[in-house]
């Protein structure tokens, strides 16, 4: 059988790369839950913490702009949930017991990627369109793979003039 990470991995695709009818979603929701539960753990807490999550509809002006894992019965999807808490400066205070060590920014930059991992597994239905169904050109990706190796080095080398700041 495969590992839940597998299992969970298979479903967010499935289910970010193509829209999913009303009648489906209920299952969908399920098919995640469980997921997640294999994935995670089965404590008597994470049951109910699956209970309070689905994969739902974003509504804005009464449309479906997005599709994702959202907090169960209401308009709020999990990625909005992190994106509030990017620009806020203050560490929580668990989190500064536990990594003491731990910079603003860089939590600030942790957030963000959490953000951006939750909007990655969402389908939004303005950038389906240019969405190819999870098929990439290999050779394409290649390339631009290359040419952001060259970027990120020239990042790395000098940042404020690679971003075009001046330097000090």
């Amino acid at each position: 059988m495969a590992s839940g990470k597998e299992i969970l991995l298979k479903y967010l695709k499935k289910y970010s790369l193509n829209f999913q009818e009303e009648s489906d979603l209920e299952q969908a929701s399920d098919y995640l839950r469980i997921a997640l539960l294999l994935h995670g753990s089965t404590s008597d807490e994470m049951w109910h913490n699956m209970d309070n999550i689905e994969w739902g509809n974003k509504f804005e002006d009464g449309a479906i702009i997005e599709q994702g894992l959202k907090v169960k019965g209401k308009n709020i999807m999990l990625s909005d949930l992190f994106e509030q808490m990017i620009d806020d400066e203050n560490i929580p205070l668990s989190l500064k017991k536990s990594y003491p060590h731990l910079l603003k920014e860089e939590y600030q930059s942790a957030i963000h990627i959490i953000y951006l991992i939750l909007k990655s597994i969402e389908h939004n239905v303005y950038l389906s369109k240019i969405e190819n169904e999870g098929n990439v050109d290999e050779k394409k990706l290649k390339t631009t793979f290359e040419a952001y190796q060259k970027k990120l080095q020239s990042f790395r080398e000098n940042p404020n003039q690679f971003l075009g700041y001046d330097d000090e």
